[in-house]
Order: structure tokens, then sequence, then C-alpha cells
């Protein structure tokens, strides 16, 4: 309640600045059915909040697993045509050509921090988050890391200031949020901030607070149980870093956008749920495109205002380009700016969007959505109404052959990259 009181109470003066701060919080494998303003057995009364006090994205699309919609989302530029189509290896990178949101704001005068996981490549040391554009990076590099001991593959600790590995102890969730709080606190006020909480929770391993378990002990499914402690403890670390933006009084000109990576995991004993949506991580229906997002910005974004058309992680760098008034730098972008459907203008058109990861593929275009999904040995095509069919139950290829030739022509089309290498 405090935090959707203050909230509000800070509307009336939104807009005092001519750039925004952005403060953009990214979760980790969680799924379509793991929020509480869409499924009442989850409690997460700090998204519950923002939700209510800004704009759902519905209809919000992004890659199937984590270095794709990473490498989308800090570019604009489509994941494959990046080469970066998959979780990315150690031997791989995100191509260092590439011009990242981080940099954008920095030429504007931004001050930028990621707080959290990368997993963009480390191959050397000019891949680093803090020498693409962040001036800070505090956390992993890596795909995933022990929310206790930071050990990542290989058992290595994966926990670094700038670089610099870190010992430290504490739970990965609470100190994510401290450093982003810290960063808060300590910026330079007379020049706005981008900060990037990229938090690792809900993502296997399944590890949370033993207070927290006790707290879901009637949950008897073992890996949902544990899931949803993880869960809370994430919504706790939101709810203290907006905190901290009305204890500061900025959260009138703050930008809070909160988004999933992609769908959850929901078989190797993973605990996530997308119910009903079909599928699951890495595939290339909406049990793994179709995520949880949120806008807010008190005063200039309308309260409870559900965004019911397609909005895709490729359009979030024209989008805040747009709101926060940078320049992108001549990029070619892959997205849209949807800034001004999200203030409730008229929906801007598209053209064909494509979006998946690995062999698993999905073009949306109108009301149709073209799915390529390799299934062992065989790849086969499906074609859904996705907003009369979300749940994807009924294909309609054999109807509209017409609409699934063209679909899978723009699929073959699209430009497929290569990713840095090390050397």
């Amino acid at each position: 309640m405090g935090l959707a009181a203050g909230l509000l109470l800070t509307g009336a003066k939104a807009a005092s600045a001519v750039r925004p701060n952005i403060l953009l919080i990214v979760s980790d494998d969680l799924g379509w059915n793991d929020v509480g303003f869409r499924n009442l057995a989850i409690r997460t009364p700090n998204l519950n909040c923002l939700a209510g006090n800004g704009v759902r994205l519905e209809q919000y699309r992004t890659m199937s697993i984590c270095s794709p919609t990473r490498a989308a989302l800090l570019t604009g530029r489509s994941a494959f045509r990046l080469g970066v189509p998959t979780a990315i290896p150690m031997t791989d990178a995100l191509p260092a050509r590439e011009r990242l949101l981080p940099q954008m704001l920095g030429a504007a005068g931004y001050q930028t921090a990621l707080v959290g996981k990368w997993h963009l490549g480390n191959i050397a040391p000019e891949y680093l988050p803090h020498r693409r554009g962040f001036d800070m990076h505090y956390g992993f590099l890596g795909g995933q890391t022990s929310y206790f001991t930071h050990q990542g593959a290989g058992n290595r600790v994966d926990w670094y200031r700038n670089g610099t590995i870190l010992n430290e102890e504490g739970y990965t969730t609470d100190l994510l949020a401290a450093e982003g709080i810290r960063f808060i606190k300590e910026r330079d006020k007379e020049r706005p901030f981008f900060l990037d909480l990229s938090l690792n929770a809900p993502h296997t391993p399944l590890e949370a607070p033993a207070e927290l378990l006790a707290k879901y002990a009637s949950i008897e499914d073992r890996d949902r149980r544990i899931f949803t402690a993880m869960v809370d403890a994430m919504d706790m670390a939101i709810g203290r870093v907006v905190g901290v933006l009305q204890e500061e009084g900025i959260a009138d000109n703050t930008l809070i956008l909160w988004v999933s990576d992609n769908g959850g995991q929901t078989n190797m004993n993973a605990g996530g749920s997308n119910e009903p949506l079909r599928g699951q991580k890495g595939s290339a229906y909406d049990g793994v495109l179709r995520v949880p997002a949120l806008a807010v910005w008190p005063g200039v974004l309308p309260p409870g205002r559900i965004h019911n058309s397609l909005f895709t992680v490729l359009d979030w760098v024209p989008t805040l380009a747009e709101a926060a008034g940078f320049d992108t730098g001549g990029v070619e972008l892959d997205g849209v700016s949807l800034w001004k459907e999200l203030r409730g203008g008229e929906a801007v058109k598209r053209g064909a969007v494509v979006l998946g990861g690995g062999n698993n593929s999905a073009v949306f275009s109108g009301e149709y959505k073209l799915v390529e999904q390799t299934m062992g040995q065989n790849t086969v095509q499906s074609l859904f109404r996705i907003f009369e069919d979300p749940n994807e139950e009924r294909d309609v290829k054999g109807q509209y052959p017409e609409v699934a030739a063209e679909l899978l022509a723009i699929l073959r089309a699209h430009p497929r990259g290569t990713a840095d290498k090390a050397a």
C-alpha cells in the first residue's frame, strides 16, 4: 500500500525534467502464470502495485531464451541478425561492432549501470559490460549462478565488479537490490540515470532463504514451493528499489520498465508455469514468447491501462529513444517506437516480426502467427490466428495456405549473422 500511495502522490509532479531516469528491471525465466496480478496463488504485491499504476503490456513478446532476448533488448536489433540465436557459450560474444543502449544513453548524458546478469559474452576484457557502455557492472557474467555461493559454470565463482572477481556473502537477489539502491543514492543528481537491474530470479538453481520457504510450506510440490519463495524474494527486492525512487524524490521523473526475459522453464524440475499458454522456455510457442511486462511513469503513462497491441523486445530501444529524446546513432533498428501507443495514442502500423531462438522461430504479422518448431528430427510449421486463439490450439495452415507460405518466406529471408568468436 505504501508503494502504491507513493506512486500516486508523485504522479501530479511528473515529467519535470527533459529526460527521465530509466529503471529497467528484468526477471529471469518468470512465466505468464508466475505473477500475482494474473495468478492469485503467487504473492507479488509490489509488481501488482506497479501494474495498477502503469501500463500492462498484455501482448508483449520476447525471444525464447536469455542471451537472444538480452541482445535484442540492448540493441533494438534481431538476435538472429546479430548471430545470437541461442544462449551464448563461453567461446562467443555479442559482436563488438554493435552499438548498445547504454552507449546511446551515455552519449545523451546519462550515467549507466548494469546490476546483475550479462550473458552476452566475456571472451576478452573489451566484451565485458563496463567496456560496452555501462559505467559500472556488478553481478555475474554467465547464464546462471548459485544464489548463495555465487558459483556458475564449472563451480567457479561468477560474481564481479567491473571485471574483478568478488567473494561476498549473501543471497544474490538481495545483493543486487542493495547495489541498485546504492547506485541510485550515490548517483550524480545533475544527470539522469539508466539502471539495468537484471535479476537472476527465479532462474534455476532453485534456492530460497529458509524463512521464505517456511512461508510457503503449504505448497506440496517441492519445486513450485521453492520457486514461489524465490518470486517472493524477487518481488520484495523490486519493492525496495522502487521505494528508493520515492525516498530520493525522483519517482515522478523515472520511467520504470519491468519484463521477464522469456517464459518459464516448466520441465527439469524448474518450477515455472506458463498456463494456459502453450510451450515453455526454448520453444517458439507463446508459453515462452509471451511474458508479463509493465511500463510505469506516474503522470505520463495512464495508470491501470491495458495495452493490447503487439509489443516486442525489439521495440524498447526506439521506444525509449522517443520517450527520452536520445539519438540511436544511425543504428538499423528492427523494432519500432510504440511510445505514443503506450501513452494512449493510435496503434502503430508495423511489418512482420521474427522472434524465437535456436531452431525454433515465429513470425508475427497482423492477426497471424507462424510457428516453425523442431521436434526431434522433424520440423513442423503451424499457423495460428493468435489473438483469437492465444493458447495455440487450432492450426489454420490448411485454411490459409497463402498466408502460411508468405510468412514462411519472410522467415527464410530473415538475416542471420554470426557472433564474435574467441581468438
